[in-house]
């Protein structure tokens, strides 16, 4: 069982008794306390440009570790940079080489961003301060003022499982909320995040899973009249006199730093040669359809490696629409219900024609992509047309150990995509904004790529000095997603539908001869998560 400690001094508690290493002493002044030098371990974090530059997400800023029964107050470190999330198990630290078949990396210097220039003055205003300090020359700052040296306050008991609980550090006192570190994770804890998050009945209504708690009444000033942890709970007793009781492990699993520890959706990524291996089954039809452990097998291979088969379907647009109907509604789109199409070339698109298609994700050009895509081929008299599957999380993931700044740049640059139709009866001109890689702002994880070639836009939302890189970081991908052992080819034939997450995979054709036809839809990707989470998987 996980034990926990209070900070001295906490509201509703007794100071703990000093050791012999920590003589009694007459307090110090207000005057004393201002006049006192203070350690200067690090900069502050920069909490107002997070926001500003997605690119250097939550750098800096350290937290305190438990202080131990009479020991002198230790000063924090300030915590590393963190590099954008590895995609998969078993990832390599970064490479500072060119990998094999790796276009050249740009020669020039990259232009310091906002943060990084910011951060560089800041740190040197820092140092000045820290040797007015060390010279004695009076300029340290109290613990009451912004920027005050951390002393990690209270004392953990000791167990194999601790929990500790302190004030944070560099910020007025008026503003300091504790910190409460349970196990290995150490938590920073806003009080108005506490109460808002209150599960008490007059606070959330458990029976809709929904607040009931108006978030606008709450003082943003906020402060409990009293603290106490066990070993499996925290209660704060709030100044009108309601009591908030959390689980420490809830706190964990919901914290900010819980958070970007765990992976949104478990995936396996995957070449051609790792998806042969996997031997991932097909489902049949009929499993699909009748039973609950048919389609949770068909959502669990579709979770995980961004593909899935179903295997014995009526080779009918009718039932290809009954199939894709069991796991979401179908997103009715500029193209329709349900898409068929051959090689007549009726809408103005390179698919209704019976060229290759490059490697590519659909809907590029919609601010929100379709999540899911369904073909069924339901005629095919020639030869070729075989189809080409690319994972496009593992290609990032090759471009993040390779060469991280490109998955940076990559991930931060937003392009807008387009398409323009004026065939027969069809005029269209869709745009979408967003960036090649999308990921997770708390834990830099990857989930959504947009790569079409054909319907990228006129770059005109990038500045000059950074176009250059930008296409040496697009090569860079594009040189990954066209590596031979990364292409996944299959032949689809009646009968065989297939499901592809179009925000991971991106598929593409072989040219083909004779007669082809095909049907098929996009999903809703919401729909096709939820029904996943029902049969207790995670996504």
């Amino acid at each position: 069982m996980a034990r926990a400690a209070l900070w001295p001094g906490a509201p509703g508690t007794v100071a703990a008794p000093l050791s012999p290493a920590q003589p009694r002493s007459a307090p110090l002044s207000p005057a004393q306390r201002r006049c006192r030098p203070a350690a200067v371990p690090g900069p502050p974090p920069l909490y107002g440009l997070r926001a500003l530059c997605p690119a250097h997400l939550y750098g800096g800023g350290g937290g305190p570790a438990p202080g131990r029964p009479g020991a002198a107050p230790a000063l924090l470190p300030a915590r590393p940079r963190r590099r954008p999330r590895a995609l998969g198990p078993g990832s390599a630290a970064p490479s500072t080489g060119a990998g094999p078949g790796e276009p050249p990396r740009v020669p020039e210097t990259p232009v310091p961003s906002m943060c990084e220039s910011f951060r560089a003055a800041r740190s040197a205003c820092w140092a000045q301060g820290a040797a007015a300090a060390a010279a004695g020359g009076g300029g340290g700052r109290s613990r009451e003022e912004p920027g005050a040296a951390a002393e990690t306050l209270g004392n953990s008991i000791p167990s194999a499982s601790q929990a500790s609980l302190h004030h944070p550090p560099a910020q007025p006192r008026a503003r300091r909320a504790p910190e409460l570190r349970y196990g290995n994770t150490l938590m920073r804890l806003d009080f108005v995040w506490l109460r808002d998050h209150c599960r008490s009945a007059s606070c959330y209504n458990a029976k809709t899973n929904q607040r009931s708690l108006d978030t606008a009444s709450v003082d943003l000033a906020i402060r409990p009249q009293a603290v106490r942890v066990d070993e499996s709970t925290l209660f704060l007793t709030w100044p009108d006199g309601h009591v908030t009781r959390y689980g420490l492990e809830w706190l964990v699993k919901n914290s900010y730093e819980g958070q970007k520890k765990q992976v949104m959706h478990p995936r396996i990524l995957w070449n051609a040669e790792i998806y042969r291996q996997a031997q991932v089954p097909s489902v049949d039809c009929r499993s699909f359809l009748e039973t609950d452990e048919g389609l949770k097998e068909f959502l669990q291979n579709f979770l995980l490696y961004g593909i899935a088969f179903v295997e014995n379907v009526a080779p009918t647009k009718e039932d290809t629409e009954i199939l894709a109907e069991r796991i979401s509604i179908i997103r009715e789109t500029i193209y329709g219900r349900m898409w068929y199409f051959t090689s007549d070339f009726s809408r103005g698109d390179t698919a209704y024609t019976k060229l290759a298609l490059d490697r590519h994700t659909d809907t590029t050009y919609f601010q929100e992509p379709c999540g899911i895509q369904v073909f069924h081929c339901l005629k095919h008299e020639g030869t070729g047309g075989r189809t080409l599957l690319v994972d496009g999380f593992h290609a990032a993931e090759q471009v993040l150990r390779r060469a991280p700044e490109h998955f940076e740049l990559l991930s931060r640059v937003p392009l807008k995509h387009e398409y323009v139709e004026n065939v027969g009866g069809c005029h269209n001109h869709m745009i979408g904004v967003g960036p090649v890689l999308n990921v997770y702002p708390w834990n830099n994880e990857l989930y959504l790529i947009r790569y079409n070639n054909y319907d990228r836009a006129v770059i005109n939302t990038v500045p000059h000095d950074v176009v250059r890189r930008w296409y040496h970081a697009h090569r860079a991908l594009t040189t990954e997603l066209r590596r031979p052992e990364n292409e996944l080819w299959v032949k689809l034939k009646p009968g065989k539908a297939l499901f592809v997450d179009n925000w991971r995979v991106l598929h593409g054709r072989e040219a083909f001869t004779g007669y082809r036809q095909l049907c098929g839809c996009y999903l809703t990707r919401d729909d096709v998560l939820n029904t996943a989470r029902l049969l207790g998987l995670q996504a």
